[in-house]
């Protein structure tokens, strides 16, 4: 009886300090611009395609056939009411052969999903989000984007 009193004490204390508590640093525009730069992409401002006072600043890095991007608002909250809106919008183009991924912390949460030929990536780290809808074989350049910037 005491062995299993413990076992529950490790449990409950392993589940307290699983990966939800993780928290990740805030990327900047600037640093995504350059690690963009350094995939070969082409980073540019695109402020201009937002007219709300709620997003604070806006890039979008492009190649042939891959265009990624990343929006700073001005709270965490509008942040993440836009990526329910990904989430939402790419489940609309789920296949029943559709793998998706999930990756929650304290300040974060990212949703990627490969379905039709197509990799769906929303990364949120406190009020910043950098997302893409691409064909699947632009994985490994996405992938190697979000790995460099911790997204």
């Amino acid at each position: 009886m005491k062995k299993i009193k413990i076992l529950l004490v490790v449990f409950g204390l392993l589940l307290l300090t699983g990966c939800s508590n993780k928290v990740k640093e805030v990327g900047t525009i600037d640093n995504f611009k350059d690690t963009t730069s350094e995939k070969e992409l082409v980073a540019t401002d695109n402020m201009a395609n937002y007219a709300v006072d709620y997003i604070k600043g806006a890039m979008v890095a492009t190649s042939d056939d891959l265009s990624i991007e990343m929006v700073v608002y001005d709270n965490s909250d509008n942040a993440t009411k836009i990526q329910e809106s990904h989430i939402s919008s790419f489940m609309n183009m789920k296949s029943t052969g559709a793998i998706i991924k999930k990756d929650k912390g304290k300040n974060y949460y990212k949703f990627t999903m490969v379905s039709n030929g197509y990799y769906l990536v929303t990364s949120r780290i406190d009020n910043t989000l950098i997302f893409t809808k691409t064909l699947l074989k632009n994985k490994d350049v996405v992938d190697s984007v979000l790995e460099e910037m911790k997204y």
